[in-house]
């Protein structure tokens, strides 16, 4: 009986999970105040159920932000309205995680994953040179289609990463490489952030933003060749199988398959008023049944959708819990205006000190993202109440010190969506994908780029 009635729980979960995705990307073009009134609902009903079965530790983190958010709207005596502001805050990241597994089925359409095990094992011999490949792959795509590109890496690189006994390496390239987009996409809330709010123009960041990356990627191969310099046995050269041949035709067509993915979330980007986070999630539930259509693979479709319906739709429970009540203490903390008391911490004597203010505003990114608060709310609050003259700074080194703190922050927070999506593709905990993989790493930025950018203060 108990598990008769777990199974139909299960199901009853799989179609709310759905649904409220389907119901977002509908209420997106509708408008209709029901709609939010009942995707609300059906968002608290997931989390309610969710709650009891996340790791503990996660379990406490949820609770700790429910309550602190529900105790800044009732002191701030917030609307009803309000309230499902709060609960819907983080709606369109919820949706985009639960549609996104979908995006990367039409690469296990054919086996594609075994091409690129030959290609590594005759091309791609050495460790570094894999996670060159994984750096520059996962930056391209990240700034053309912003979160898409985790999974798609992940999924297509992953069985290379096992040939080289490094799955921890590639993950920590593979986040870190994902934010290296922040320096200068477009696609980036810091970027638009920074771009609106202190009349830059984005042309003018490209170069430095470019810089930046640079620096950034250079920082994090000696990190790696360190770690093989250290243990060379752990991580050996890949010999190849006899007879091992590379299938170029199947390799290309994974690129053409690539190129067209990104090419239909660049187009619907271009030709539509469309926010990129409704793109994607629409995009991952068409391109697989196109391609499955005009390459004859609608098995491979059905099977994909029977593994996505039986298994990703109960995964993402965790991390649709986790990115929910961010949201809702994310938005109650700028309901209340306890977010625009941020700016307010800034000490006046650090102002003599330009690389220590520069880490010190990194730092109330960072911090407070650590308990779930997103960069988007400190890092406009920062924007939008600091004149950066006030505070000793130009006004392009302030810009270029809110966009390095939002991309550490995202590297580092176990609440941002590149360490919640990574977390629900390998079953990792995102505490140990941001601050157990990436913290050091992510402490050394801080100190170097603090240093780097005051440093630049006057060429800026």
């Amino acid at each position: 009986m108990n598990l008769a009635s777990s199974s139909i729980n299960s199901q009853i979960l799989r179609i709310i999970i759905a649904s409220f995705a389907i119901l977002y990307l509908c209420n997106y073009f509708l408008h209709i105040p029901a709609l939010n009134y009942i995707g609300s609902a059906l968002l608290l009903y997931i989390m309610s159920q969710s709650i009891l079965r996340i790791p503990k530790v996660n379990r406490r983190v949820v609770s700790g932000l429910i309550l602190l958010g529900a105790g800044l709207l009732f002191w701030s005596d917030a609307s009803l309205l309000s309230w499902i502001s709060a609960i819907m805050k983080n709606a369109n990241l919820v949706t985009l995680f639960i549609c996104v597994p979908m995006m990367s089925m039409p690469f296990f359409y054919e086996d594609y994953q075994g091409e690129l095990k030959a290609v590594a094992q005759t091309r791609m011999q050495n460790l570094l040179s894999f996670c060159v490949l994984v750096f520059f792959s996962t930056h391209v795509l990240g700034v053309l289609i912003s979160i898409g590109a985790a999974v798609i890496i992940y999924e297509l690189l992953l069985p290379n990463a096992r040939l080289y006994q490094a799955e921890d390496i590639f993950l920590m390239t593979l986040t870190r490489s994902y934010c290296s987009a922040g320096f200068w996409s477009p696609a980036w809330a810091s970027v638009l952030v920074v771009t609106s709010q202190l009349d830059i123009e984005w042309l003018y960041l490209i170069p430095i933003g470019l810089a930046g990356t640079l620096i950034y990627f250079l920082l994090d191969m000696a990190s790696i060749a360190f770690k093989i310099k250290k243990d060379p046995s752990r991580y050996p050269r890949l010999k190849p199988e006899e007879g091992v041949q590379v299938h170029w035709k199947k390799v290309y067509t994974m690129l053409t398959l690539a190129g067209l993915l990104i090419a239909m979330i660049i187009l619907a980007s271009v030709v539509t008023p469309w926010n990129l986070m409704i793109i994607i999630p629409l995009v991952s539930m068409i391109f697989p049944l196109l391609c499955a259509v005009f390459q004859k693979h609608l098995p491979a479709y059905r099977e994909g959708m029977g593994r996505y319906y039986r298994h990703s739709l109960l995964k993402v429970q965790n991390e649709v819990t986790l990115f929910a009540a961010a949201g809702f203490l994310g938005k109650a903390l700028e309901l209340s205006g306890v977010g625009q008391k941020l700016p307010g911490l800034i000490p006046d004597w650090l102002s003599h000190y330009p690389a220590l203010l520069i880490a010190f505003i990194m730092g109330l990114m960072i911090i407070p993202s650590l308990i779930g608060v997103h960069p988007v709310v400190t890092g406009t609050a920062l924007v939008s109440a600091i004149v950066p003259a006030s505070i000793g700074l130009g006004t392009m080194t302030f810009a270029v010190t809110i966009i390095v703190g939002w991309l550490l922050t995202i590297v580092l927070s176990p609440f941002s969506a590149t360490s919640l999506i990574t977390s629900g593709l390998t079953g990792k905990t995102s505490w140990s994908i941001s601050l157990g993989m990436n913290g050091r790493f992510g402490l050394i930025c801080v100190a170097l780029f603090s240093l780097l950018i005051s440093l630049a203060s006057p060429l800026l």
